[in-house]
């Protein structure tokens, strides 16, 4: 028992050198492979551009290592190397809300001007009608405190699009009701 227990062992540690010795090969293949690659390169930068080809920034984690094996503090390397700063943009004039809601309803006065000629049962111009509606959602909607009153008036004006007629005989409280604003109970 004590011969096939051994020849076992013999076996296995023959197996695992054998094992062993063809992942060197692999790795070692792989790893040869990765630098001729990376030479072909950085030499076809070098003929085509005469200068250096661009190497890849290492890791954060691989620099502190490289400190570390070096004897560099970080608080050291970027005392040596300090950081890059970015310039921010300036932030973008936003319009101020009553030019905003004024611009929107030129704008929807316009996109409204295509239902002209069509009058509603009680005569009026459909477009003026249409509009009046609009704005009074739009200044019911500001004074929630609502802040996105283009995306409103986007979806109002697709709701119009969908039944020009109905959104005209209805109230303004009926289309902010469609639009998902909380209209006061002795309005609805």
């Amino acid at each position: 028992m004590k011969n096939l227990g051994a020849a076992l062992d013999k076996v296995l540690e023959e197996a695992l050198d054998a094992a062993l010795a063809a992942l060197r090969e692999k790795a070692t293949s792989i790893v040869v492979g990765t630098l001729e690659r990376s030479l072909e390169v950085r030499l076809k930068a070098l003929l085509d551009g005469g200068g250096s080809a661009p190497t890849p920034e290492a890791p954060a984690r691989v620099k502190a290592k490289a400190a570390k094996a070096v004897g560099v503090t970080p608080k050291e390397e970027e005392e040596a190397n300090p950081p890059v700063k970015v310039r921010r943009r300036k932030k973008e004039d936003t319009p101020k809300p009553e030019e905003d809601l004024a611009a929107i309803l030129e704008a929807a006065k316009v996109a409204l001007a295509k239902f002209g000629g069509v009058t509603t049962p009680r005569g009026k111009p459909l477009p003026e009608v249409l509009h009046r509606r609009l704005k009074k959602t739009l200044e019911h909607a500001k004074a929630l405190g609502k802040s996105d009153l283009r995306l409103l008036a986007q979806r109002a004006m697709a709701i119009i699009d969908i039944d020009p007629m109905a959104a005209a005989m209805g109230s303004w409280q009926a289309l902010a009701a469609r639009l998902g604003l909380p209209v006061p109970l002795s309005q609805a």
